[in-house]
Formats: structure tokens, C-alpha cells, sequence
């Protein structure tokens, strides 16, 4: 009986280290399908839209499949958005956001993460690995376009705690918008062990135990709080305030940490990752008003 107990729990233990390192993902096509149904974005746009598809090596070996879209007026200079997309997703749940910045005048490049869509396989790690090979397109968009290439980060769930977390390894972005970040990787497995999966969060730092031995990180090194409380890079953060799955106040606690170059945009009945598509307009308008003050 105390065998099965003990394979039984390490079972467990597995099983909630693999939700983090190899999530279940939506193929690349079904998520351009989904968002085109829905109206997330302009399908005919997006298919005018001159665009390139390519692979960025990452300094662990494996490529990243990105995609850079190119704006009919580029009078507003030398600029460039890349955009992250969220956990279990792909580079196409991007395009809503792409959009917007393309009728701003923005490049726009979007990827797959580690592990997702196109890109070569390896752990996700919620933003640890994640950072360096963000840090790796930022390299290209200096290297393409050239040294006075402003580049500008976006990502959302996930991808946001990315972006953040890049801004401690890199100061040469212009400014980041955050949308709908987990402020800790700790705090937010805690969250949803009670929420959703309704287990004990005491397995929680065996799980981490376990996540180290696999991939090499711990938990506590996934932290954008920290981050946000010690640079100067401009950050705007955007958090729907029906987000069960992210709790709102994260955001309102990232934005409460940063010292100064900041923002905060709350949208009213949006839940997780929904803002853009909840209302459209104002999320347009508070982008812009952000990019105008800081780029």
C-alpha cells in the first residue's frame, strides 16, 4: 500500500513538472483558423501584408520560426515590434496585435517560442530560456535593419513575463508593453493548483525540485517583479479585470513596483489574454499614447 502511495505521488510530481515543461500547443495552422474565425484579425490584411519567413538559431541549438511583416507606409521611421505569444500557443495568436502596429507604421516580427509551434524542441521554462532567445531577435533586428533600428517588445501571458524578464538581460529596448503577466512563476503555479487544479501547494517546491533536475532552472529565477522594480525601461502594463487564470492584481503590483516610465491600462470585463479583443479601440489608444511618449 505504501508502494502505490509513493508511485502514486511521484506520479503527481511528474505529471505537474510536465505541465510547465512540455505544455500541450495548438499547431501553428489551427491557431491562424481559430483567430481568423473570430475576427482577431483582418485575414485579407494579414494576406496583403509583404511578409518573410525564416529561422533564428538560438544560442542552445535549436531555431525559432519567425515570420517579419512588413507596413505599407514606413514614414514613421525605423521601427519594430516583436511580438510574444502566450503559453501553449503560436506565433499566429500575435497577429491581432501585429495589426495594430502595422497601421502605426511598425514593423512587426512574430515567432514561436521553444517547444511551440514551429521552433526546434526544448523545455518551455515560463520565460527563463525564453529571455535569452528574445534577446536573440532583438540581436537580428539590429544586425537587419541597423543601429538606430528602434525596437519595441510585446507579449502576452507568457510572453509577457518574457518580455519582462528580457529587459534584465538587455537595455536596449525602447519600451515593452506587458499584457496580462504573471508577476512570479511561484505565485501563479500557486494560484492555480488551488484554483483549477485543486491540489495541496505544498508539492509545489518538489515539483520545482524536479523541474531543476530536468531543465535547470528553479521557479524563484522566473520572478518579473523583480525585474520591473530595478529597470528603466518604459513599461506599460494591460491586465483584463475578469482574469481568473492570471490574477489581475499582479499587473497592479508589477505597475506599483516600478519606480517611474510607466503605465497601467485595465479592462473592464476582459478575462485572460482578451483585452485587445474586448476593446479593441481603447487598446489601440492606450498603445499609441505609450508608443508616442516613449519612442
Amino acid at each position: 500500500m505504501l508502494k502505490m502511495l509513493l508511485v502514486w505521488f511521484s506520479g503527481c510530481i511528474w505529471c505537474m513538472s510536465n505541465m510547465v515543461l512540455r505544455p500541450k500547443k495548438i499547431s501553428c495552422e489551427k491557431i491562424y483558423r481559430m483567430e481568423a474565425k473570430r475576427g482577431k484579425f483582418d485575414e485579407e490584411f494579414y494576406k496583403s501584408t509583404k511578409k518573410k519567413q525564416f529561422m533564428i538559431l538560438s544560442d542552445f541549438g535549436y531555431n525559432l520560426s519567425c515570420e517579419l511583416l512588413e507596413p505599407d507606409n514606413m514614414n514613421n521611421g525605423n521601427k519594430i515590434v516583436i511580438l510574444c505569444h502566450g503559453f501553449s500557443q503560436g506565433k499566429y495568436r500575435s497577429l491581432i496585435y501585429a495589426e495594430i502596429f502595422l497601421k502605426l507604421g511598425y514593423r512587426a516580427l512574430i515567432y514561436d517560442h521553444r517547444n511551440h509551434g514551429l521552433s526546434g524542441k526544448a523545455f518551455t521554462s515560463m520565460g527563463y530560456y525564453e529571455k535569452y532567445d528574445l534577446k536573440k531577435l532583438v540581436d537580428w533586428c539590429f544586425d537587419t535593419f541597423g543601429a538606430d533600428c528602434k525596437v519595441i517588445t510585446h507579449g502576452e501571458s507568457m510572453g509577457a513575463a518574457t518580455a519582462l524578464l528580457h529587459l534584465d538581460i538587455d537595455n536596449r529596448v525602447k519600451c515593452t508593453i506587458a499584457d496580462c503577466a504573471y508577476s512570479d512563476l511561484k505565485e501563479q503555479l500557486k494560484h492555480l493548483v488551488k484554483y483549477y487544479y485543486h491540489m495541496p501547494q505544498l508539492l509545489i517546491p518538489l515539483e520545482n525540485l524536479i523541474t531543476y533536475i530536468r531543465a535547470g532552472f528553479w521557479y524563484g529565477e522566473v520572478s518579473p517583479i523583480s525585474v520591473v522594480s530595478r529597470v528603466d525601461t518604459p513599461i506599460l502594463f494591460i491586465h483584463g479585470k475578469k482574469d481568473n487564470y492570471v490574477p489581475v492584481e499582479m499587473s497592479v503590483k508589477m505597475y506599483e513596483s516600478k519606480k517611474n516610465k510607466k503605465a497601467l491600462y485595465l479592462v473592464a470585463g476582459a478575462s485572460h489574454t482578451k483585452s485587445c479583443a474586448k476593446n479593441r479601440k481603447g487598446y489601440e489608444h492606450r498603445v499609441k499614447m505609450f508608443l508616442d511618449k516613449y519612442v
